[in-house]
């Protein structure tokens, strides 16, 4: 589908004041068995750590892969790619170098998302923890493209999940276009969403609850090896793409450790009858999907942003928008122009309120990209 050698990462993404280490270990949930793949065995949970680095400390080092290659030919088979250079194949992380010292930095929990992997987003991560963040992204056994564990057993995605995902595809199909491309006042739209999710996709209203055990128990880890480093002071944030920013939402609107957290193009899959929104959020939408993503517009006290991307595709807010550019799957939208305003979204928001910085959510200027404070 796409021609490796038009292929470029974004130069310079991970330009803070640090250099970006990078490294992955297993949790495993002991309280829970597996429900999607092959057996019975405990719940896996995949984790890849992205943390500042003094610069010296990385005086001479290469930089980490970002595939292993079992990772690598489930990516390319996944997403039709004919090949991913091994020249493409790195973010500017370091394995097996310590976390700066003398001061701590505040976490961002992240969540890939549905059926896509860990390193989605690595280019993002990076560029926040070069800029003082530690983050912990979490893989969602079976339903991502794939998970590397540290017992060396790695797993794909369930294939049956496509038949479990609609109640009727087709029914679905429909559906899901009528809702898109109708416009609709949001609160319309939040109904219509409702109804469409309750009929159709009750299985990804089931999942929600369970990507959030995944978080929460990553979260259980990363405190326990990394408390020392890591700032509490103004709780923590989420983020994620897709269901991963689905779940982002779900965190701050129930869990208490979480303050603020942001969306990246998700439908709001799940219930949200009782409690309201006290915590900043940032909703960022391409165009298309503005009918599925009106929730955090409601039922809520705190500040809430909405950024809307135009000539953009779901999938472009992804690594894949410089690993694919293939304009019907990732946006018409420049690549350096859509990550200049996600790293932009996530440092003025996680700089805001998880470090207390006196900044203000202003837009940059562009005439594809809009920003309102509601």
């Amino acid at each position: 589908m796409s021609d490796k050698n038009t292929l470029k990462v974004p130069e310079g993404y991970a330009s803070g004041e640090y250099a970006v280490g990078t490294f992955c270990f297993t949790v495993v949930d002991k309280d829970r068995k597996k429900v999607i793949g092959d057996g019975n065995e405990d719940r896996k949970i995949a984790v890849r750590m992205y943390y500042p680095v003094k610069k010296e400390a990385v005086s001479g080092k290469t930089y980490a892969r970002l595939f292993s290659d079992a990772k690598k030919n489930a990516v390319i088979k996944a997403f039709h790619i004919r090949n991913i250079n091994e020249d493409l194949n790195y973010a500017e992380f370091y394995e097996d170098v310590p976390i700066a010292s003398g001061r701590k930095f505040p976490l961002i929990m992240f969540s890939h998302g549905y059926g896509s992997y860990v390193e989605s987003n690595s280019f993002l991560l990076c560029a926040l923890a070069s800029r003082g963040y530690i983050i912990a992204c979490v893989g969602h056994a079976h339903e991502a493209v794939e998970n590397d564990y540290d017992d060396g057993s790695t797993d794909l995605l369930d294939k049956r999940i496509s038949k479990a995902m609609y109640t009727s595809f087709i029914g679905a199909l429909f559906a899901q276009n009528k809702l898109l491309k109708k416009s609709k006042d949001p609160r319309t739209a939040l109904k219509d969403f409702d109804a469409f999710q309750q009929k159709y996709t009750p299985f990804l209203i089931g999942r929600v609850g369970e990507w959030r055990k995944d978080i929460e128990k990553a979260l259980e880890a990363v405190k326990e090896r990394w408390s020392e480093s890591i700032d509490f002071s103004r709780g923590i944030g989420a983020s994620g793409h897709s269901l991963g920013g689905c779940i982002a939402y779900n965190l701050c609107r129930y869990n208490n450790e979480f303050s603020c957290g942001i969306n990246i193009d998700s439908a709001l899959f799940g219930e949200y009858q009782k409690k309201t929104m006290t915590r900043p959020f940032c909703q960022i939408s391409c165009r298309e999907n503005l009918n599925v993503e009106t929730r955090p517009f409601f039922d809520t006290v705190a500040d809430t942003y909405h950024v809307v991307f135009e000539d953009m595709k779901h999938l472009g807010f992804t690594d894949a928008k410089f690993f694919i550019p293939v304009k019907f799957i990732s946006g018409k939208l420049p690549p350096e122009e859509m990550f200049r305003h996600l790293v932009y979204c996530h440092t003025t928001l996680f700089d805001k309120y998880l470090k207390g910085e006196d900044i203000n959510f202003d837009s940059l200027p562009s005439g594809k990209v809009s920003y309102i404070k509601l």
